[in-house]
């Protein structure tokens, strides 16, 4: 594994990426230049620091401290990691319907209250690293910080989110959470960015990948499921299973010899296509 080149390094290459500086971050975020060189040259932040950096970059807070290397608080953790299976199945429907369908579900989210955490069974699981490898990051932001949790979910998710470009094993995913898959390929690294939400070229610099193939084409409609991927982290596992089980509903037979031009198929049961419309 590569040594960790820590987060003033990182700090600083995103800066330099986006063609700004500290005293533009120090403006942004409300800490002293002075603090913020302390960083950029190598101190350790505090969470309270990396959550103004968070607000001031465009980051999650919660992703923002597992870049940086620290435990992400209980309150900024997802409220059920076991919902990570729901939760791949709603997204894997969600795809499928009409912009109407989506916003509602959008919506629902949205308005569904908010219940008493509920704490997970296990322990935190040993590929949710925070040794400072770069696998090991992206794992964690993707099934830790998003209540997808188990890595078959996670696999799932993004093989849907890249229109199959991105497909791997959970035992894959194993392999690049322990730092033992390297490089990461920059197919790879599109695949975490599009699931994140976070620009490729700002991962790119973070984790020192080199984005050598060109980028896939934009896709609104994965960039939608991230943001929706992101806000169902508030939801318990039975929010989010009655929530894909309301998606599930809107589904129709799909004609035979239907256009896959016209159609949407999710799954086949009892030799019939259920899906819906594309509009």
């Amino acid at each position: 594994m590569a040594k960790d080149p820590g987060f003033g390094v990182r700090l600083t290459r995103l800066l330099n990426h986006r063609q700004t500086d500290v005293a533009w971050l120090a403006s942004a975020s409300g800490i002293s230049e002075s603090e913020l060189r302390s960083v950029a040259d190598g101190a350790p932040p505090s969470a309270a620091q990396l959550g103004n950096l968070a607000a001031a970059l465009g980051f999650h807070t919660a992703d923002l401290l597992v870049i940086a290397g620290l435990p992400v608080p209980e309150p900024l953790q997802p409220c059920e990691p076991a919902a990570g299976h729901e939760l791949a199945d709603l997204i894997h429907v969600a795809m499928a319907l009409p912009a109407e369908q989506r916003t509602h579900i959008h919506q629902t989210v949205q308005q569904l209250p908010q219940l008493p955490r509920i704490r997970p069974a296990d322990p935190p699981r040993a590929d949710y690293r925070q040794d400072g490898g770069i696998g090991g990051m992206l794992v964690t932001m993707l099934c830790a910080n998003r209540n997808l949790h188990s890595l078959s979910a996670a696999t799932e998710t993004l093989t849907r989110l890249t229109r199959g470009r991105m497909y791997l094993a959970a035992s894959s995913l194993a392999r690049i959470a322990a730092g033992l898959r390297s490089p990461l390929k920059p197919t790879w690294l599109h695949g975490f960015a599009i699931a994140l939400g976070i620009p490729a070229a700002d991962l790119a610099v973070i984790t020192g990948i080199d984005l050598s193939e060109p980028p896939p084409p934009e896709d609104p409609l994965a960039a939608e499921m991230a943001q929706l991927l992101w806000n169902c982290r508030r939801l318990t596992a039975s929010q989010i299973q009655h929530l894909h089980a309301e998606a599930k509903a809107t589904l129709v037979a799909v004609p035979d010899h239907a256009s896959s031009n016209d159609w949407n198929r999710v799954y086949r049961q009892h030799g019939t296509w259920w899906g819906a419309p594309r509009r």
